[in-house]
């Protein structure tokens, strides 16, 4: 008898004990479906890995009040600025997979940085998850008023006469702009020193004020400057001419017939974020850069709407590498 009751104890506690795990499990699917769906709760956080003022900064503000609108709450713009964006990128790389963190990724920081440093914080590659392209900045390069130079090849006369003046600025080391004025100095034979900067901004004012001959950049930024003859621009880098900009001519058409590259500026966010709260940001990304307001903005900064989804984004960004490969070897360059 004694036996018997022990038995049915056994039973019914393992049978409470199958319901009550039953019961938590039902609730914690339940809790993680409303959290899916619910989604988004809180603010969101938007790192941008450069200083404010830049391109990428005056891109990525617009692209965090469209999100924003679209998602129906507050994305807050987090600049992170050093190390060519490998700061701020990592940061985002290791946030939790919760949707409310992401980053604007541009080929510097998604691309460049994984090809000519061994010592990423991160696995761009494992660590990040593209949740789509916004659009294509082109690159220009300009230099200071007082330069006797009015196009790129005077520069590139004057740069083999002053080798010791003849200097260029960027928003960072190993960024596209670096490399792509290393490509420029490599094709025509002449030395260009490279100066680097936390950001475009400050590169900017630089080259404004004289104390470096010359800059590389987004055409976003210089545009003012080039308007107001402030700085005169020489070339951009794409294959046709920008329409912000329509007198300054291509590097392409300067001398330089191989010389066509651009900048392209994203968002990312941290692996293995749950689908339906990633499919929620990828549709807020999507409808920012097709928002007619913001295909206004951009080309007002010289930028192109470019939207492409998640699974687009990955197969572009993915074939970038083999692309800049090719060119830093070519270039030879080297990390500053």
């Amino acid at each position: 008898m004694k036996s018997m009751r022990l038995k049915r104890a056994f039973r019914t506690v393992r049978s409470i004990s199958a319901s009550v795990l039953i019961g938590v499990m039902g609730l914690t699917a339940t809790a993680g479906a409303h959290a899916d769906t619910a989604f988004p709760e809180r603010p969101l956080r938007m790192i941008i890995p450069f200083a404010p003022g830049g391109s990428t900064d005056l891109v990525g503000r617009i692209i965090a009040q469209k999100m924003g609108e679209n998602l129906g709450t507050q994305v807050v713009v987090l600049n992170k600025p050093g190390a060519s964006g490998i700061i701020g990128v990592s940061e985002a790389a290791h946030a939790a997979p919760d949707g409310y963190t992401v980053v604007v990724n541009i080929v510097t920081t998604a691309v460049i940085n994984a090809l000519i440093r061994n010592d990423l914080p991160y696995d761009p590659l494992k660590d990040l998850q593209p949740v789509g392209m916004v659009g294509q900045l082109p690159n220009i390069v300009a230099i200071n008023k007082n330069i006797p130079a009015k196009n790129l090849q005077e520069f590139l006369a004057w740069a083999k006469e002053n080798p010791e003046k003849a200097t260029y600025g960027t928003g960072s080391a190993g960024g596209v702009q670096h490399l792509s004025g290393a490509l420029l100095a490599k094709m025509a034979g002449v030395e260009l020193l490279h100066v680097p900067y936390k950001g475009s901004a400050p590169a900017m004012q630089d080259v404004m004020g004289g104390n470096i001959a010359a800059v590389f950049d987004n055409v976003t930024g210089p545009i003012g400057a080039i308007r107001t003859g402030q700085l005169v621009g020489l070339g951009v880098t794409t294959e046709q001419r920008v329409p912000v900009l329509p007198d300054v001519p291509t590097i392409a058409e300067s001398g330089f017939p191989d010389f066509i590259n651009s900048s392209w500026i994203s968002v990312f966010a941290p692996a293995g974020i749950p689908a339906p709260v990633f499919a929620k940001l990828e549709s807020a990304v999507l409808s920012a850069a097709r928002d007619p307001a913001l295909i206004e903005k951009l080309s007002e900064l010289g930028a192109v709407s470019w939207p492409l989804d998640a699974a687009e984004t990955d197969k572009f960004w993915k074939s970038e590498f083999d692309y800049w490969k090719e060119a830093i070897d070519a270039a030879n360059l080297q990390l500053d």
